[in-house]
């Protein structure tokens, strides 16, 4: 084999100290916080073959409450002007690695998600509408998929995709199960199929070591091609034709064979002296020349050239330095309609940005801007149909008074005009009649007593000793008798939670509990002036409760609430029973099923309702303002829908009803939160936020229409 290492001689010194300098400045790792807003962040996109036509692309982002919840699935048929979840059949607890389409979408219309955590493949065939497991024949071990490939055939598609251990796996659309290919010994780190699949059945594979392996048989006999680039590979393309490769390293730049693998020499004119991270090539290649690529902190270089040349492109991606290096620029992707369309997407975690005019310029398609993040009804919904709408990148706060018809921005202070982010809202009903808000954005809290009309506003101190940022909110819950008592408790990302007990004049950071664990949820006795008991639970799978208003919470549960996944995924809802200074019942959601405890959270007991027990990933519980005399839960599922409970003396499901089956089955409407009215005995009224819509219901979830849209 040769290779040409003039080049990599002549720069390898300072190539090296480059990348040295970038990973000293940046950290190796980094934590998923949120730099800037709308962010995004791309964590896996795929693009349908026919774009041209039916402007199809589904991508999967970092939750809609920015902070803890779960990633999701999103489709957009225009171009990426609109995006809607596609969560229907999506129950899982788990992280994405990737996300294909299959190259006859056309007419088989057919989605794949790779799972991490041992989650596996799940597979969609009519466009995201429902998802399946598509795990046949892969063992436990097997199921965490780290890249994947779809490759046309003959009448159908077939599947590559290496696992967590480095074993190498295929399945066609004709299978019935999945088949190994290469064991683990192999390590497959990439994967790159032919555009000729249908002809020339060929593909590449590298090792975590940069060594190359090539199929022209569809992965049942291998030709060793070794390691040509002298150091690991962060990606491959393969031209039309099957002759022309290029391989892109964190070394020394590109690599290109033009004679199928036997030779490789180093290109890269004009490319800068760091790791060359993502490279794509155009479908009509034979004819444009075209090549693509990024480098760890630049996007896009393209070439007409076949690589000899490259010039740079500004993407208006950058790097925001919130995530591990190779995580800024992810997969950059060309449209199989190149020819016609000109279209080249780059999802990064910046967001996804895309060019449709062969890279030349670039345009962001915002995922985010306006989604809902909360909900909260008037205690006197029944007569005054009054709410609030929280949204990200939005009015921020939204009031309406006719029951989500129509909707009027808050009068929380913003001299500037800019769109605001808050991330829910609480309203208490105080002793004399009148009604108290209370809501929170990263750094402030506030209250008012005009539903909305004008606000006290206060400022959340830096806590320098843990981090120098904003506190970064996730979950609120103001005490019943907040009129009286002034006092909130915030759930934050980074630190953990916070106490006021004066309305947001000084705070308590309750350092009992850990602080490199978001908060998910909290909740507070409504018996709280008598019980001083609250709850908070975390990122971590953790359930702690203070019975002395906050001076001290310890951890309860530890050794009976077992949950799947892992410490940093477990997200967790805690809900406290209406009657708790009778039942002493409190019900936690967990990434499986709902754990109860009938005697104020010391011991619990796992549900085993099929529906939303067991095995249930739960998004969200809460109890029926008139759980006394109906006994009734409501219970959000994710991918599964909205379900209604009815509870015996010991806490225990007794029955359960899909309220939302047709809505999560022909909509895919999944809520993002759910309100059940204070006054639900009168009006039987529930309220959802989706995306961007609100949705009710006037008989207890049996029949849904959409109220409205919060920032319209």
């Amino acid at each position: 084999m040769l290779v040409n290492v003039n080049k990599i001689r002549t720069s390898l010194i300072r190539r090296i100290a480059v990348i040295t300098a970038f990973f000293l400045s940046t950290g190796i790792a980094g934590m998923n916080v949120h730099a800037h807003t709308p962010h995004d962040m791309v964590i896996a996109f795929a693009a349908s073959p026919n774009y041209a036509n039916d402007k199809t692309m589904f991508l999967i982002s970092d939750g809609a409450f920015t902070g803890w919840y779960y990633d999701q699935v999103m489709r957009s048929t225009d171009g990426g002007v609109n995006w809607i979840n596609i969560a229907n059949g999506l129950d899982h607890p788990l992280e994405y690695s990737v996300l294909r389409v299959s190259p006859k979408f056309a007419t088989d219309q057919t989605v794949f998600a790779g799972l991490k955590g041992k989650g596996g493949v799940y597979r969609s065939t009519n466009r995201g509408d429902l998802w399946e497991p598509y795990n046949t024949g892969l063992a436990v071990s097997n199921k965490i998929i780290k890249k994947m490939e779809v490759a046309e055939t003959g009448n159908g598609y077939v599947v590559f995709f290496t696992e967590g251990n480095g074993a190498l796996f295929r399945r066609s659309d004709t299978d019935a199960q999945w088949t190994q290919v290469l064991d683990k010994t192999h390590k497959v780190a990439a994967i790159a199929i032919s555009p000729d699949f249908a002809t020339d059945s060929t593909l590449i594979i590298a090792s975590d070591t940069g060594y190359l392996r090539k199929s022209t048989n569809g992965g049942v006999d291998w030709i060793e091609l070794g390691n040509p680039t002298g150091t690991i590979i962060y990606d491959m393309a393969i031209a039309p034709g099957a002759a022309e490769i290029f391989l892109a390293t964190p070394s020394f730049g590109i690599f290109y064979s033009g004679d199928g693998g036997s030779t490789f020499i180093n290109k890269g004119t004009n490319l800068p002296n760091e790791p060359i991270n993502n490279i794509a090539v155009s479908p009509n290649y034979a004819i444009d020349r075209t090549v693509f690529c990024t480098s760890l902190t630049q996007s896009v270089f393209k070439s007409t050239d076949g690589g000899d040349n490259w010039e740079l492109f500004n993407s208006g991606a950058v790097v925001t330095v919130q995530t591990t290096s190779l995580n800024e620029m992810t997969d950059l992707q060309v449209s199989r309609t190149y020819a016609t369309d000109q279209t080249v997407f780059l999802p990064v975690f910046d967001g996804l940005f895309i060019s449709k005019n062969g890279g030349s310029t670039w345009k962001q398609s915002q995922t985010r801007i306006g989604i809902l993040t909360g909900l909260a009804l008037s205690s006197n919904f029944n007569t005054d149909q009054k709410m609030i709408a929280t949204t990200y990148v939005g009015r921020g706060i939204a009031i309406s008074a006719d029951g989500g018809t129509t909707w009027s921005t808050s009068g929380w202070p913003n001299p500037t005009g800019r769109k605001m982010n808050f991330f829910d809202s609480q309203i208490i009903k105080n002793a004399n009649g009148n009604q108290t808000i209370v809501t929170a954005t990263n750094g402030y809290v506030g209250s008012s007593n005009d539903f909305g009309a004008s606000w006290i506003v206060k400022f959340i101190p830096r806590f320098l000793e843990i981090r120098k940022d904003l506190v970064s909110l996730t979950a609120l819950a103001a005490s019943p008798n907040f009129a009286t008592d002034k006092e909130i408790y915030l759930g934050s990302r980074l630190h953990g939670l916070l106490q006021t007990k004066d309305a947001g004049k000084t705070w308590i950071l309750q350092r009992g509990m850990p602080t490199n664990h978001p908060i998910t949820s909290v909740a507070i006795s409504p018996n709280y002036a008598n019980d001083r008991t609250a709850f908070a639970v975390n990122r971590a799978g953790e359930v702690w409760r203070t019975q002395d208003g906050g001076n001290t919470f310890l951890r309860v549960g530890a050794s009976s609430i077992i949950q799947t996944g892992w410490a940093g995924q477990r997200y967790m809802w805690v809900a406290v029973s209406p009657q708790f200074a009778v039942d002493n019942l409190v019900l936690v959601g967990t990434t499986s099923g709902i754990y109860r405890s009938t005697d104020g959270g010391t011991t619990w007991i796992k549900e085993t309702d099929t529906s939303v027990g067991s095995n249930a990933v739960i998004l969200q519980i809460e109890f029926s303002p008139n759980f006394g005399n109906d006994r009734t839960i409501f219970v959000n599922v994710r991918g599964k829908g909205l379900f209604s409970a009815n509870l015996d003396g010991a806490g225990a499901v007794t029955s359960s009803i899909n309220t939302t089956a047709s809505l999560i089955g022909t909509e895919n409407i999944e809520f993002i939160e759910f309100k059940i009215s204070p006054t639900y005995e009168l009006d039987s009224a529930i309220v959802g936020a989706a995306r961007k819509n609100i949705y009710k219901s006037m008989d207890g979830g049996l029949t849904w229409a959409v109220a409205g849209y919060p920032d319209n």
